[in-house]
C-alpha cells in the first residue's frame, strides 16, 4: 500500500484532521468568470484492500477574506441570466481552491439517507420505465416522459403526498464547449465547478410561490401548462406556507446519461449536518422577469468540518437524490436567526463537480442531468 495508515484514517473521517486535510491555493479563478476546475493537490486515499476510500481534491470556494457572508440578498455577488439558461459576467465573487479530502461513501457502513445526511443513492432504472432509445437531449421528452418518472421514484422514496418537477439541466463539457443545445430547449452546461446550493432563505419559498403563478419566461413546464395556468394548485401552496398545515421540500435529482460509468468531474455532495451560517453567499441569479438566488459557499476556518462524500463509478440505473430546501429546517424555522443549522432535519446540501484523481484526463467527458422537485407533504382532502 503506497498510503501510510495515518493518511487513510483521515480520509475514513472526512478531513477531521484539519492541518493534513486542507491546502490553501492562490485564486486562479477569475471573479467574473464561471471557474472550471481547479488545479492543486490532489491525494488517493486506499484502505488495505486497496479500495479508493477517498481523494484529495480542490473545491472552488469563496475566498473568506474577500467576501462577506449574507443570508439575504444584497446586490453585491451575482449575475444575469438569458432565455437559453446561460450566464453573463459574474459579479462580487472571489473563487479560491480549497483542497478537500471526499470520500468514498459507496464503502460505508451505513448508507447516507435524505433524513440524516440530506442525500442517497437510489436504483432507478430508466431504460426500463422509457425505453433503452430515450433521448435525453429533447427537451419535450425530458418534460412530458422523465419529469413524471422522477415524480414518482421521489414520491416514493420520500412519502411526499405531492411531487411537481419543475426544471432541468443537461450537463457535459465538451457539450458546453461547442455550444450544443437541447432540441428545442436550453443550452448544454458544464459541469458546475463550484461549492454552491440552489436555493436560500427567501429564494426557496418564492420559488414554490412563483410555481402557483403563471409560468415564467425560463419555466420549462409551460410546455405542458401553458402560460396561464399554475403547476402547483394556489391553495395548496397557501395550505404549507402561509397556513402552515403540512411541510415542503425541494430535492434535486442527479444522474448519468451516458452508457458508461462517469468517470470525469462526477458530483460530490455535503452532509448537511456540517455547515453553518456563516459560510454561506448570497448570489442572485437575475433572469428578465425574477431574481433566483443560490448559496455559495466560503472557506471560513470551520468550513475544514464540512464532511464531503462522493458515489464514483456511477451508472445510468442510479439516480443521486439530494435536499435543497425543507421548510421543517432549522434556517428556515427560524427565519435565519441561529448560529448553527445543525438539527435532526437536513436544511439543505451543498455540492459541486470535482476533478476525481482516479480518472484519466483522456477519460470521455460527464454527461448528465439534475431535474429540480417541489415536495409537499398535505393532506388536500
Amino acid at each position: 500500500n503506497l498510503f501510510p495508515r495515518c493518511a487513510r484514517r483521515a480520509a475514513l473521517i472526512g478531513g477531521a484532521t484539519a492541518g493534513a486535510a486542507y491546502t490553501y491555493f492562490m485564486n486562479e479563478a477569475k471573479s467574473s468568470s464561471w471557474p472550471s476546475a481547479p488545479k492543486g493537490t490532489h491525494h488517493v486515499y486506499q484502505d488495505w484492500r486497496g479500495r479508493v476510500t477517498a481523494v484529495k481534491t480542490p473545491l472552488n470556494y469563496q475566498e473568506r477574506d474577500a467576501v462577506t457572508p449574507s443570508l439575504e440578498r444584497n446586490g453585491k455577488v451575482g449575475t444575469n441570466r438569458d432565455l437559453k439558461g446561460s450566464d453573463s459576467t459574474l459579479y462580487g465573487t472571489a473563487f479560491e481552491p480549497t483542497s478537500t479530502n471526499i470520500v468514498n461513501a459507496r464503502l460505508l457502513d451505513t448508507a447516507p439517507s435524505l433524513n440524516v445526511e440530506g442525500f442517497a443513492l437510489l436504483p432507478h432504472n430508466i431504460d426500463r420505465e422509457l425505453g433503452k432509445d430515450f433521448d435525453f437531449y429533447d427537451n419535450e421528452s425530458i418534460i412530458r416522459k422523465y419529469y413524471p418518472s422522477i415524480e414518482k421514484l421521489v414520491k416514493a422514496a420520500t412519502g411526499a403526498s405531492h411531487v411537481y418537477a419543475f426544471d432541468h439541466n443537461v450537463r457535459c463539457a465538451g457539450g458546453k464547449k461547442s455550444g450544443k443545445s437541447l432540441k428545442g430547449g436550453n443550452s448544454v452546461q458544464g459541469p458546475a465547478h463550484i461549492v454552491h446550493t440552489d436555493y436560500t432563505l427567501n429564494s426557496s419559498e418564492q420559488r414554490l410561490r412563483d410555481l402557483s403563478g403563471p409560468a415564467k419566461v425560463n419555466d420549462t413546464w409551460r410546455l405542458v401548462k401553458g402560460e396561464k395556468e399554475p403547476l402547483i394548485p394556489p391553495t395548496l401552496v397557501q395550505k404549507v406556507t402561509d397556513k402552515k398545515e403540512g411541510k415542503w421540500a425541494m430535492i434535486n435529482v442527479w444522474r448519468n446519461i451516458k452508457r458508461e460509468p462517469v468517470q470525469r468531474f462526477p458530483l460530490a455532495v455535503v452532509d448537511s449536518r456540517s455547515v453553518d451560517p456563516e459560510d454561506l453567499v448570497t448570489f442572485e441569479i437575475h433572469y428578465s422577469d425574477r431574481v433566483g438566488e443560490n448559496y455559495f459557499i466560503r472557506n471560513t476556518p470551520k468550513q475544514q468540518r464540512h464532511k464531503w462524500h462522493y458515489f464514483p463509478q456511477m451508472v445510468r440505473d442510479e439516480a443521486l437524490v439530494f435536499k435543497q430546501w425543507d421548510s421543517t429546517g432549522k434556517l428556515q424555522r427560524s427565519k435565519g436567526k441561529v448560529q448553527t443549522i445543525q438539527s435532526t432535519t437536513p436544511q439543505f446540501v451543498p455540492h459541486s463537480a470535482i476533478d476525481d484523481p482516479t480518472t484519466s484526463p483522456k477519460a470521455p467527458d460527464r454527461e448528465s442531468i439534475e431535474v429540480r422537485c417541489v415536495l409537499i407533504f398535505a393532506d388536500d382532502n
